[in-house]
């Protein structure tokens, strides 16, 4: 008898995968929203999944691959059955599948392939066709299914090339230079003189993050000496400032006095009122974009999905009422959802910006938190088609997007990220995150972006890892102030298209 929401997958080599990418895998329906589910291996040796839905869906997993390291693979839309598929068949089914898809949709919009990524997609598919034929022999399909995703990515990574390439070549074309903001985040700290030049030919923009535990670490006492010293550096450099984000409802942006006590309703949202009037009427005049709130999307013991709603227009109107004029975005962390594979949610994160754009608060863009290779507290890895398909959607609401993004350079202890600091994921069979792939990540990703016709801005949401941070290893200075190697492809991407 079918159980209901019940998928089983056979892998040849157990090993493959580790506990912490069964923890963290999950099946998305139509919706692309993940659900919780039931893992477990069974007396059989499958991988079982159950569900308390009864439809068909993707399963998305943690893979290694060589030379890409681990990335979330995802299957096609597979069907509930007790009979188990084989997944590394599934997984190049679904990469295949996604690859091919793309691949054709922008050739009918006029993008040319050339014949090595033609040869290699082609390749690809006869790869999978050996595997999918093969599966009375589980251990050779799967090993040739692992050459065909191998080939795949490769194929992926050469699409996007392409893609960006052309595109920034055609807007340049009608608009040089581009009109895209590249920004960095300057941190809680006022950084050296000497490493302003450096800062300043990377980016365009400035990112202030206004830190309400920073600033107000008691009920009557502001410090924005940071800030000030901040705004002061973008005006001398002549760089766009964000602003922000004013709230975020976590333990490293709420100072103590307000974390200790009950948030009864009416005293906290009075406080954040307060906080958000004050800092937007200090600043008024010095800022090109607010960020008024982040984050209010994920999951809170303390909040309700009503009360993070209200929470977020509440900022949102404080700020527009103190500043008309200036442009506000709200920003929405983990986009693709992951968290609601551990528990169900009410509104997914696109559900949340629906909201906010119906009511018509004036909302001028929304920010996606990207920071890849992070978890918890941050999003699984991905290829480029997944990273590109996101943004995608999300442009369906309409607003001009911005990319929030952070990339590990290492996996070991980081002395000076918070206790709290979201930590890179390792890989499972190959090399971790290094400087060489974040540099690789940065020259594959950031040209993608700026292609995309919805993405008006680009913020690196860690540059410096000298200070106290969010994000281990994700600078693009170390920890002693010098620059990465992916510091000189940001300042080179910048040379060739942007302001």
């Amino acid at each position: 008898m079918l159980l209901m929401g019940l998928m089983r997958f056979h892998l040849p080599e157990r090993e493959r995968v580790t506990r912490e990418a069964i923890q963290r895998c999950y099946i998305t329906g139509l919706d692309y929203v993940p659900t919780p589910a039931n893992k477990s291996w069974d007396g059989e040796g499958a991988l079982r999944i159950e569900r308390e839905i009864d439809e068909s869906g993707c399963l998305h997993i943690l893979w290694d691959v060589e030379d890409h390291g681990t990335l979330l693979l995802s299957t096609a839309s597979l069907m509930e059955r007790l009979r188990p598929y084989l997944l590394p068949v599934e997984l190049a089914r679904g990469t295949l599948n996604r690859l091919r898809t793309k691949a054709a949709l922008w050739k009918l919009a006029g993008l040319e392939i050339d014949a090595s990524l033609a040869a290699d997609i082609d390749q690809g598919i006869r790869s999978f066709i050996r595997a999918a034929t093969s599966q009375d022999k589980p251990l050779l399909a799967a090993q040739r299914a692992e050459d065909a995703i191998h080939v795949a990515l490769n194929a992926i990574e050469g699409l996007n090339q392409q893609y960006a390439h052309q595109v920034l070549d055609r807007r340049r074309q009608a608009s040089s230079p581009l009109s895209t903001l590249l920004a960095g985040n300057l941190g809680e700290q006022i950084i050296p003189e000497n490493l302003e030049p450096m800062f300043a030919a990377a980016f365009n923009s400035a990112a202030v993050p206004l830190n309400w535990r920073a600033i107000q670490p008691e009920p009557n006492r502001y410090d924005w000496s940071v800030a000030d010293h901040q705004l002061k550096l973008c005006l001398r450099h002549r760089a766009k400032v964000i602003a922000g984000p004013l709230i975020r409802l976590d333990r490293q942006c709420l100072p103590d006095w307000v974390e200790q006590r009950s948030w009864e309703a009416g005293w906290f949202a009075e406080q954040i009122q307060r906080f958000v009037a004050d800092t937007v009427k200090r600043y008024k005049g010095q800022v090109h974009l607010w960020h008024c709130s982040a984050a209010a999307n994920l999951p809170s013991e303390r909040l309700s999905d009503e009360q993070r709603v209200r929470i977020m227009v509440m900022a949102l109107e404080t700020t527009r009422r103190c500043d008309p004029r200036t442009p506000v975005i709200v920003s929405f962390d983990q986009p693709w959802g992951e968290y609601a594979s551990q528990q169900p949610v009410a509104l997914p994160p696109t559900h949340f910006a629906e909201l906010l754009i119906r009511a018509e608060l004036g909302l001028s863009g929304i920010g996606l938190e990207l920071n890849l290779g992070y978890w918890p507290d941050g999003s699984l890895p991905r290829d480029l088609l997944e990273i590109g398909q996101l943004i995608d959607e999300w442009s369906l609401l309409g607003l001009p997007l911005i990319p929030i993004l952070s990339i590990p350079s290492a996996c070991e202890a980081d002395s000076l990220a918070s206790r709290s600091a979201a930590s890179p994921i390792r890989s499972l069979r190959s090399d971790c995150p290094s400087m060489d792939s974040q540099k690789r990540w940065v020259e594959l990703l950031l040209p993608m972006l700026v292609a995309k016709q919805s993405v008006q801005a680009i913020l690196w949401n860690q540059v410096f890892d000298s200070a106290i941070h969010r994000f281990a290893h994700g600078g693009l200075f170390d920890a002693c102030s010098k620059p990465k190697p992916s510091l000189g492809s940001v300042i080179a991407l910048r040379r060739d298209y942007l302001p």
